[in-house]
């Protein structure tokens, strides 16, 4: 019973805090009080130097990954500036200055960061931003919150603990602010009837997206017309992406007819959405036989043959993220006509049908280089995992039908596509059979690209054969492409480490 009495009190003084803040975040709005005259001479040539640069930018940039002379001014302003300047400055009227400041404090554990932190919700100035290659823009008061979240932007900052997070994501849902953490924090909170009430009173007074999505995972019918009615911009086949993501949370049969207009609109277009990628995923929600029907359509009645692609991307996608054995066929004829497969999806189908899988895997190794590995065009997260796939399959045909994989290992090392030849290049110097020796000393004496004969050399030297050897320091005088550039620099310090003369 304490236990209880103690947490309606912090819940109490939660809610007090939130309601003082509301009012003071409504009456005084982004205007922040900056008394330059607490900030000394030394401190303010340094944030003159940062406001002309104008840019938040990390440690390391562009290609390169070069230090730039912003990242310099930081560590000076860091450095030299005192704590009491940089609490100062966090109020300062330039953005990028304020930004510089707060990171300087997160390096100081004596300093409570909480109040800057809820004073700078409201603070939604953007700023250009450059971290590594990327250049983009950021809220400020966003830029506060993510440098307190642990693992994220340097982690060797002072970070929030999960109660202070807690309250900050409170803040955000319950008081006015366009922050883009609002959004995550919507997204992430837990489904109480108190948050169903803020939920519903963000769509309907806000038209909040990320609201209408949390709201649809209630699952209740007097929210049907809000999502049905829901809709961003005037352009009649596009604005449903958040309409998309609140009917996969919620796959109503109210909603189906949308799809089903939606996606009929989308078969004669001569350029794509990524819309549809949600779209897909809404219909494949509601795993049975009318879903089945709609994700069959793209694969015989889209008009134009490259967007045909993005749609079989998006099916794919759809199918793995809202997976049911009425799909399962839908799978099977991507794998054999689409020639596309993915690590899970390989799994999966191999446990329901391993024979069939391991057809498929005999085929897909005759031409791996025609194959798609990952789960859709922008499943970045998987794109390295095409090889790892690829070296699962040959392992298996190696364990099961080794004359068979011993035959696709010798024909895929003449392949001319760089990275198939370099996995079976490497595969052949891990097997060691000498049948493939002809094929190596073919790349490594003709071919004038590096990443090719400086393979073959090395698959060629894991035989630790002296007559290999010699065949290897011969090649110099067969292919001059060897004594080149780059190439022939790596190729004459292989020989020379590994003593081949």
């Amino acid at each position: 019973m304490a236990y209880i009495t103690e947490l309606a009190e912090i819940q109490m003084k939660h809610l007090v805090t939130i309601i003082i803040l509301t009012f003071t975040l409504s009456s005084f709005g982004q205007r922040f009080q900056f008394d330059k005259a607490k900030i000394s001479s030394q401190t303010k040539t340094i944030v003159a130097k940062i406001e002309k640069e104008n840019m938040l930018m990390g440690s390391a940039v562009g290609y390169a990954g070069v230090r730039p002379k912003q990242f310099e001014n930081f560590t000076e302003l860091q450095t030299k500036a005192t704590k009491y300047e940089l609490q100062e400055l966090t109020n300062h009227p330039n953005g990028v200055v304020r930004c510089y400041s707060f990171w300087a404090l997160t390096y100081d554990t004596s300093i409570n960061l909480l109040p800057i932190l809820i004073k700078h919700i409201p603070d939604d100035e953007n700023v250009s931003t450059m971290f590594g290659c990327i250049v983009s823009g950021e809220n400020v008061g966003d830029f506060f919150i993510n440098i307190v979240t642990p693992n994220y932007v340097d982690i060797n900052s002072k970070k929030l603990d999960s109660a202070e997070f807690a309250m900050i994501d409170s803040i955000l849902i319950y008081t006015p602010n366009n922050l883009y953490a609002k959004q995550k924090a919507i997204s992430r909170t837990k489904l109480t009837e108190r948050f169903y009430v803020r939920a519903r009173d963000l769509v309907i007074n806000d038209k909040n997206q990320e609201a209408l999505v949390t709201l649809a995972k209630y699952q209740k019918e007097q929210d049907i017309p809000l999502i049905l009615k829901n809709k961003i911009g005037n352009k009649p086949d596009d604005g449903y992406f958040f309409t998309y993501r609140a009917i996969s949370e919620f796959p109503h049969p109210d909603f189906f007819l949308l799809l089903e207009r939606n996606l009929k609109q989308t078969l004669n277009d001569d350029h794509f959405s990524t819309e549809w990628r949600e779209l897909y995923k809404a219909i494949a929600s509601y795993k049975n036989n009318k879903a089945v029907e709609l994700l069959t359509i793209p694969f015989t009645q889209v008009k134009h043959e490259n967007i045909r692609e993005y749609h079989i991307d998006f099916v794919f996608g759809a199918l793995q993220k809202f997976q049911s054995p009425l799909y399962d066929d839908l799978l099977w004829n991507i794998w054999v006509y689409e020639k596309k497969i993915s690590p899970g999806v390989f799994k999966y189908l191999s446990a329901k049908n391993p024979q069939r899988a391991f057809d498929l895997i005999k085929e897909t190794l005759q031409l791996p280089e025609d194959y798609n590995f990952t789960n859709d065009m922008t499943d970045y997260e998987n794109m390295g995992n095409s090889e790892n796939l690829l070296e699962t399959m040959l392992d298996i045909v190696l364990n099961q039908d080794r004359p068979f994989a011993t035959k696709v290992i010798g024909r895929n090392l003449l392949n001319e596509d760089i990275s198939t030849f370099q996995f079976f290049a490497a595969k052949a110097a891990q097997i060691k059979d000498t049948s493939f020796v002809g094929q190596l000393f073919i790349r490594l004496e003709k071919d004038d690209n590096p990443h090719i004969y400086l393979r073959a050399a090395e698959a060629l030297i894991a035989f630790n054969s002296k007559e290999i050897n010699k065949r290897i320091a011969a090649t110099n005088n067969i292919n001059s492409n060897l004594t080149k550039g780059w190439g022939g620099e790596e190729f004459n310090k292989l020989l020379k480490d590994k003593n081949i003369k």
